[in-house]
């Protein structure tokens, strides 16, 4: 497994700091581009795709998280990922909305002229309405998260392995956020230019 940390020197922990991880990518993907190469090779090219994929792994917090379980042999199983307990409240409201939405969809799909459909407009707005809300819970949780995990990396640079079990659970815990907020933006999207 590449230690994508090392490769854009870069402190295994929770938080990183994002414009110092862009400077070193920057730094780094500028003298490992095959147009920079004076003899490109395919270990130049797989330098340069390593180097990509660690920054969109480093910049992302869930994905992050991930790797860093990974290096410490501690990786989250897909089995076992229950909704974390901050979230319980926020998972019957997502399933409301997505299900609202989809039924909505269809009767949209289902109509047959502008008029049918310009009858369904207040439920559109509705819809809208409730998912922008539905969005902000979300922000506010992610942000909340972002705070966990600064107060996390401290106690990270004294000792990994106390932290290892809430870093699972804040990873588990951006992974529902992410999707969530997926599912909401794929609504939105579909609901837009009705």
């Amino acid at each position: 497994m590449i230690d994508y940390f090392a490769l854009l020197d870069q402190p295994q922990a929770p938080w990183l700091d994002l414009t110092e991880l862009k400077d070193a990518y920057h730094k780094k993907t500028l003298q490992a581009h095959p147009d920079a190469q004076t003899n490109p090779s395919e270990e130049s090219d797989a330098n340069f795709a390593n180097l990509n994929e660690a920054y969109q792994i480093l910049q992302d917090p869930k994905r992050r998280l991930h790797h860093l379980l990974s290096l410490s042999g501690r990786a989250p199983a897909s089995a076992d990922q229950t909704v974390p307990k901050q979230l319980h409240d926020l998972f019957p409201v997502i399933g409301a909305v997505n299900q609202r939405a989809n039924l909505l969809l269809e009767k949209i799909r289902a109509t047959s002229n502008a008029l049918s459909r310009s009858l369904l407009k207040p439920d559109i707005l509705a819809v809208q309405s409730q998912t922008k809300e539905v969005r902000k819970k979300i922000q506010k949780l992610s942000d909340a998260a972002l705070v966990q995990l600064r107060l996390i990396n401290a106690a990270w640079a004294k000792n990994p392995a106390d932290q290892i079990e809430d870093l699972s659970n804040l990873y588990f815990a951006f992974a529902y956020l992410t999707r969530w907020s997926n599912q909401l933006d794929e609504i939105a999207f579909q609901l837009s230019p009705l």
